[in-house]
């Protein structure tokens, strides 16, 4: 019984800080990194438009746009099976922003 309620207690916490680690990383670093990886991240719905239309708007600019490339670099190089999510995602993305900068 005690383990149990360590246990709700820990993912609790945990699922807490990683809230509050994501709010800092959005203040601290470049939203367009933010948007690139929740546009490729490892959930069963595809990126929505809005969010690709955000990122290539942004990719005009140079340091946004080596931002972008980098974490869809990040998604194409490290391969796994289990998130293979991450990587059709990222050609998604990456077929979005070759059709709209054409």
């Amino acid at each position: 019984m005690g383990t149990l309620f360590l246990d709700q207690i820990r993912k609790h916490t945990s699922s807490f800080l990683n809230e509050k680690y994501k709010i800092a990383k959005s203040v601290l670093t470049r939203v367009t990194e933010m948007l690139a990886e929740d546009a490729t991240n490892n959930d069963p719905c595809g990126p929505d438009a809005r969010t690709m239309t955000r990122i290539a708007d942004a990719s005009y600019d140079v340091d946004d746009y080596w931002r972008i490339v980098d974490v869809l670099h990040r998604r194409l190089y490290s391969i796994h099976w289990k998130q293979w999510r991450q990587s059709y995602k990222s050609l998604v993305l990456l077929d979005f922003l070759l059709n709209s900068w054409s």
